[in-house]
């Protein structure tokens, strides 16, 4: 029978790798939006805006560019809200952003696919170096909204999800170490070998458990 230790531990274990599963996808996804968004040549524009006398191309991909914007806006709100509780001062790679009013709306313009994955990958190290502190805080609408986010884009643009070796537990089946746990793709904490395809129920995933 398991201890309220061994429980309590075994809980913040799924919650962390959910945590940094999570994160780990937003340079990635940041990249690929801002890239995706680079200005093209108006004779290959099939997005088009009303104006004056006419369309005008518009000069970005549009929803690339939105889509961004709300994943950065989501991930430097949840950021100020963890530096506020925390009472210690957000990272500077926040400050790459555009709003209105005090509010966050976006990404800069100026800010290219290789420095948005730079300044995210910033923001979610911060993030994860103080991800024992943060699970204290119980910010899980805020996480839930993120990370919600974070899922509808990875299906949107990028795909498969990044994963950290380090992660990867013992199949039963085959004996690879090779046994991912999904929490982005679906959701669920369902693990997966990457080798044989054996799944895994949640309390499950492998041998091998941190």
């Amino acid at each position: 029978m398991l201890t309220d230790t061994e429980i309590y531990a075994a809980e913040l274990r799924m919650w962390r790798e959910r945590f940094e599963q999570h994160l780990d996808q937003v340079p990635v996804i940041l990249e690929t939006l801002r890239d995706q968004a680079h200005p093209l040549k108006a004779a290959r524009l099939a997005e088009k805006v009303s104006g004056g006398g006419g369309e005008a191309p518009l000069p970005f991909r549009a929803d690339p560019v939105d889509d961004c914007d709300d994943l950065w806006a989501s991930l430097v709100e949840f950021v100020g809200e963890v530096a506020e509780r925390l009472q210690e001062p957000s990272p500077g790679a926040a400050g790459a952003s555009w709003g209105v009013q005090g509010s966050v709306r976006g990404i800069g313009a100026g800010v290219d696919g290789d420095r948005a994955y730079k300044a995210g990958f910033a923001l979610i190290a911060w993030l994860i170096d103080r991800a024992q502190k943060i699970h204290w805080l119980g910010l899980r609408d805020s996480e839930d909204h993120l990370f919600g986010l974070i899922r509808k884009l990875m299906g949107r643009y990028v795909a498969p999800p990044i994963e950290r070796p380090s992660r990867r537990r013992q199949c039963v089946v085959c004996g690879e170490f090779a046994v991912v746990v999904d929490w982005v793709l679906g959701g669920t904490g369902e693990a997966v070998c990457r080798t044989c395809g054996a799944t895994y129920a949640p309390e499950q995933g492998g041998e091998g458990d941190e």
